[in-house]
């Protein structure tokens, strides 16, 4: 299996997005094979009150972030594609789905309906507009993304192919946090994890209720996968409102978080359903994949399995 297992973040993931593990996660090799990640170089620098201030940041939100134990909050994705999209201002797609986690090690992802933009339609011999009109219609026979972690393993629905896939976990990766592996921006990761992956800092707050926050890749392998990650933070209750992803093909997803309607440690047996092992639908297959040699990323908010615009257009 690939080092980061093909998913739809962040998204959150985000996410996450192809977070390169740090070298001590690599599995042992003889010193003559081992290839050091590649470092970027900074794109800003902070003063000492801006790293003082980010050091607080991101102290609260692994403390805060620390009391999670059981989280259900549904959300919408906006796709911003260059392609395909009517304008970079516009979004080509915008999903609804249900993001679920329990700590340590059990998650699960879908995308629930899938709307695409249609734009309206010009009378004969009318002039187009000046600005674009349209609005998003639902697409009946989309199939969003869906993924489930049981802790022991990842089973990914790949409605293209009607396959439902079971990666396993390495025993010896069970019970480890998922922020450690896709999820840093969604649950929050210990803060000197977050130090050590990306270059970090805050930006303008817009008002006081709200804490923004930056991530560039710090590792080129990362680089591959997004440009840039800014978080909202609630500031009170420092959880995440919204993410917004840039990808290095110069598309854009912006993850919106309905914390009004979020489970925050709520009744156990409910959400529990949700991380069991799925069953294999009817007429699909049910592939299972060997222990991988490089830890399963779980494909929480990952681009590449979003609904695809080509498809869809046609």
């Amino acid at each position: 299996m690939s080092r980061r297992l093909h998913f739809a973040l962040f998204g959150l993931a985000i996410a996450c997005y192809g977070a390169a593990p740090l070298p001590a996660q690599q599995p042992a090799v003889a010193p003559a094979q081992v290839a050091l990640p590649v470092q970027l170089p900074p794109q800003f620098q902070l003063n000492a009150i801006e790293q003082a201030f980010l050091d607080q940041v991101l102290d609260t939100w692994e403390k805060e972030s620390g009391k999670v134990a059981i989280f259900q909050c549904p959300f919408e994705r906006w796709e911003y594609n260059a392609a395909w999209g009517p304008d970079p201002n516009i979004a080509f797609l915008k999903e609804t789905g249900e993001l679920s986690y329990q700590r340590p090690d059990k998650g699960s992802f879908q995308i629930k309906e899938v709307r695409k933009w249609q734009e309206s339609p010009v009378p004969p011999g009318g002039q187009p507009p000046a600005t674009k009109t349209g609005d998003w219609i639902v697409q009946p026979d989309a199939i969003g993304a869906h993924w489930v972690c049981d802790g022991t393993y990842v089973y990914e629905y790949r409605h293209r192919q009607k396959e439902l896939r079971v990666t396993p976990i390495p025993k010896e990766l069970q019970g480890k946090a998922i922020v450690d592996g896709p999820l840093p921006f969604l649950f929050g990761a210990e803060a000197n994890k977050l130090k050590e992956r990306y270059w970090m800092r805050i930006e303008n707050q817009p008002n006081n209720q709200e804490i923004w926050l930056q991530a560039l890749p710090k590792f080129q392998a990362q680089a591959a996968d997004f440009s840039a990650v800014e978080v909202i933070l609630d500031r009170n209750r420092f959880m995440p409102k919204a993410m917004q992803v840039y990808l290095p093909n110069k598309d854009r997803h912006v993850y919106m978080f309905d914390l009004a309607s979020a489970t925050v440690n709520g009744h156990l047996q409910r959400i529990m359903a949700l991380f069991q092992a799925p069953r294999t639908p009817f007429g699909w297959k049910r592939i299972v994949e060997q222990v991988p040699v490089d830890p399963p990323q779980l494909p929480v908010l990952d681009h590449r399995q979003a609904a695809q615009p080509g498809e869809l257009a046609r």
